[in-house]
């Protein structure tokens, strides 16, 4: 999956990569791992994701969901890039929705 965003508060915009793309050695970017599972994150969004694992380690599935854990997988990272980050433009290879 990859992810495309503009995070307002930062003025900067960031991309996200898992699988395939996270193994792809970008220019302003760096690997995430936690709980075995690596993704790719632009400096500022990797920063943001590692304080969120280690201080805040939950998010919202959906807008009223119940909190769950914080994890790497696809489902999960984009729901936390969608309801705690915001500013997703753009999802390629979006994960299918839980049912």
């Amino acid at each position: 999956m990859q992810v495309t965003g503009f995070d307002d508060r930062l003025g900067t915009g960031y991309v996200l990569s898992t699988g395939a793309h996270a193994d792809e050695n970008v220019p302003g970017s760096r690997t995430v791992t936690h709980g075995g599972v690596t993704v790719r994150a632009t400096e500022g969004l990797a920063i943001m994701l590692e304080d969120a694992l280690a201080f805040r380690p939950t998010t919202r599935m959906g807008w009223g969901g119940p909190e769950v854990p914080l994890t790497l997988d696809d489902a999960t990272v984009l729901a936390w890039l969608r309801q705690d980050v915001g500013g997703v433009v753009s999802v390629t290879g979006e994960p299918a929705a839980q049912s």
